[in-house]
């Protein structure tokens, strides 16, 4: 039978892995430039230098002093969850080795502070992480006037989207997910996960005939899973005792550097070039990830996604994805077979009647 997957052998982006610790700057009387709706702010040091800055900064006289409560910069508040692990979350490695008086966090975001608290508080994640550094959702902070703040600290994030990573980043995501998993318990359970999206009201991409595709890998004895249903800890736990999950390629698979090292992943991807997130966060805890496109596929719109995408034949694509999730160890030899397979028979036409010549005369 013909392949349906076909092994993504490129990333979009760079994957640099550092060993060096990002840059960490101590401000003294740092000005807060608040967040206005054009998406203007500024963070700068007692001379007025800028530090950071979104849009067009309009700095104005200071009108606001701050307590002189030991504050840590993590840049804007994301609500997405993958994009708040490599963004916002990027920022806290400092808390490995913090000292002293817990800080309070110090992000860019518009409006009242009671109103963002309220609406931080919808995201279960970010208090199940904060937890984990005894700080809460009231630690996290941000001014509605230009305030001067006494003692500050500006991390560079230990984490650029589709281009590096520092070491420090994977400490902060294993000590943030030792909690939540116990060792003798890691890959016990051999019954193979799915993680799905069809549940998802909005998010960046959606698999269109995903249920299809669940639908049969449910009956050959697959557990169908929906992320967005499961806290923070229990997806941690959950990767870390599965020793295969399959899905396609999202946001709840950066959860697998937070959970036990060495993850088996089998995961679809919408483009034969995988997203460098992927390989970026894969390399910091040994996850051992096979991502797959299938020819066919088709990009389509999806109301409340950035897009939506199609496979042909999703029973087909099923049956083997569990049959390569069952032959898993064997898979580097496998796929580097159907990769040369296909180089001959797009390079090659002629191949064939070659190999029968070759291996006569051999």
């Amino acid at each position: 039978m013909k392949a349906k997957l076909q092994r993504c052998r490129t990333v979009w982006g760079r994957t640099e892995q550092r060993d060096t610790l990002p840059g960490l700057r101590a401000v003294t009387n740092a000005v807060y430039q608040p967040a206005t709706p054009d998406g203007s702010w500024a963070l700068c040091d007692a001379d007025g230098t800028i530090i950071e800055f979104g849009a067009n900064p309009m700095l104005t006289d200071v009108v606001d002093e701050a307590d002189d409560r030991p504050t840590l910069f993590i840049g804007p508040l994301i609500t997405h969850y993958g994009h708040f692990l490599l963004g916002t979350f990027a920022r806290l490695w400092p808390l490995l080795t913090w000292r002293g008086p817990k800080p309070r966090l110090l992000c860019y975001a518009e409006g009242p502070l009671d109103a963002l608290h309220a609406k931080w508080a919808t995201l279960p994640f970010l208090a199940d992480i904060l937890a984990r550094f005894d700080l809460t959702i009231a630690d996290l902070v941000t001014f509605q006037n230009v305030t001067r703040i006494p003692k500050l600290l500006v991390p560079e994030p230990s984490v650029k989207e589709q281009d590096f990573t520092h070491a420090i980043y994977g400490t902060l995501t294993h000590y943030t997910g030792e909690a939540f998993y116990d060792p003798v318990a890691v890959d016990r359970e051999t019954r193979p996960v799915y993680l799905s999206k069809a549940r998802l009201a909005s998010g960046i991409s959606r698999l269109r005939n995903e249920d299809v595709l669940c639908e049969r890998l449910a009956r050959q004895g697959v557990d169908i899973v929906f992320p967005e249903t499961l806290r923070f800890p229990e997806l941690v736990r959950l990767l870390s005792e599965r020793k295969m999950v399959l899905g396609t390629a999202g946001s709840a698979f950066h959860t697998a550097v937070f959970a036990a090292p060495n993850r088996r992943i089998l995961a679809l991807n919408w483009t034969p070039p995988v997203h460098a997130n992927y390989p970026l966060l894969d390399a910091l805890n040994g996850t051992q990830a096979r991502y797959y496109f299938v020819p066919g596929s088709m990009i389509e719109e999806e109301p409340g996604f950035h897009f939506g995408w199609s496979i042909p034949d999703p029973l087909a694509v099923a049956a083997e994805m569990l049959e390569r999730a069952h032959a898993f160890d064997s898979l580097e030899a496998r796929d580097a077979a159907e990769d040369a397979a296909r180089w001959r028979s797009k390079w090659i036409p002629g191949w064939k009647p070659v190999q029968r010549w070759l291996e006569r005369r051999l």
